[in-house]
């Protein structure tokens, strides 16, 4: 993914997230710049036509951005691959891109050194990912719990180890 995927990745956003999960163009263009060269961000399209995306980052828990971050940090010693947002159009959902990109990330993190994969679950997705291997973090730092509030009351920070 580069910045001239932005466009793109804004409309299928719009398509796949609720009003209040929307990210603006800086907090994207944020983290593509701090994940440059680490091949972290994806785009699937077919034809054309823009199917999937995934935006992640090496992370610390103390790094990882609140919900429409207009900065993004990378730490000198990520200890997870934070995975930020993954979309998937409506009439691709059938493909089984999600499955497809969630092995490519798994791929990412352990190029990348990184044993963990963390995520923010939103708009009732705990059980898909639980589904895949993620649960819930028992205890969070306060720090976490301030950026996870970021995303409403309903998120949930879950991680897998890989």
């Amino acid at each position: 993914m580069t910045p001239d995927d932005l466009d793109a990745v804004l409309a299928l956003q719009q398509r796949c997230y609720g009003v209040g999960f929307l990210e603006r163009r800086e907090a994207f263009a944020a983290k593509l710049a701090a994940t440059e060269g680490l091949g972290c961000c994806w785009m699937v399209a077919r034809e054309g036509e823009p199917l999937a995306y995934v935006v992640s980052l090496p992370v610390c828990e103390a790094t990882l951005p609140a919900l429409d971050a207009p900065r993004c940090e990378r730490p000198a010693k990520p200890t997870l691959l934070y995975l930020h947002d993954m979309a998937v159009a409506p009439e691709a959902r059938s493909l089984g891109l999600a499955a497809r990109l969630l092995a490519r990330l798994r791929e990412r993190a352990q190029a990348l050194g990184l044993a963990r994969i963390g995520l923010v679950a939103v708009q009732g997705s705990v059980p898909y990912w639980q589904r895949r291997g993620f649960v819930e973090a028992a205890e969070m730092s306060k720090g976490l719990v301030a950026k996870l509030a970021s995303f409403g009351a309903e998120a949930r920070f879950l991680s897998c180890d890989q």
